[in-house]
């Protein structure tokens, strides 16, 4: 009968036990260990509540650098992105000052005034000097603004890492914790006694 209850909650009896059947439960006789099946089934549900918690901190860790990557990436992007837009401003800043400097030209020219000498010729030089440092003032924003963005992924990058890194130590403690835990649990339930002590008879009695 009792072989049968066991199979049926699909248990087995342990190497050199005897099951005995006492209300509810169903006791093992050993002449070294003790067992008690319902402190078993609490610690194998503890062991893998353990290891669940142990792996979802490593996956914590692991979404948690695949997000700094992703965002790293999206950096990067937008690093290269802002510094052409800079490259060409600075083209059509360029076209546009030469084109005005012809304009002025024409002007000077049409109006009989010689363009290559006296105040032409400085308001020329003017007008070159001021295209040139807006170019410069765009150039160097795109810099600035480039180099903004690819501090950023770098930083994303390595909170990443550091990220994955602090999941490997959690999980490495909670699984200590884990261990600790079941082994204290199985100390208390008797596991390690060599006393053939049964448990649910009442206090300090022991098998015959």
């Amino acid at each position: 009968m009792i072989k049968e209850i066991l199979k049926d909650i699909g248990r087995s009896i342990p190497d050199g036990a005897t099951p005995v059947l006492r209300g509810n439960r169903i006791f093992f006789l050993h002449p070294f260990k003790r067992f008690d099946p319902i402190t078993l089934t609490i610690m194998a549900v503890g062991a893998v509540g353990t290891a669940m918690q142990v792996k979802s901190t490593l996956q914590q860790g692991k979404d948690a650098e695949k997000t700094g990557k992703a965002r790293a990436a999206i950096d990067i992007q937008n690093a290269e992105a802002t510094r052409k837009a800079s490259v060409e401003k600075a083209r059509i800043q360029k076209e546009r000052g030469r084109r005005l400097i012809e304009e002025q030209k024409s002007s000077a020219a049409a109006g009989g005034i010689r363009i290559n000498i006296g105040s032409p010729l400085v308001i020329e030089a003017e007008t070159q000097a001021d295209i040139t440092k807006d170019i410069g003032f765009g150039l160097e924003t795109g810099r600035a603004e480039s180099d903004a963005f690819r501090a950023s992924a770098a930083l994303e990058i390595a909170q990443g890492k550091a990220a994955r890194k602090q999941s490997k130590y959690r999980a490495l403690s909670q699984g200590l914790m884990g261990v600790s835990g079941l082994v204290s649990g199985a100390s208390s339930a008797g596991l390690f006694t060599k006393k053939p002590t049964i448990y649910g008879f009442g206090e300090g009695m022991t098998a015959p």
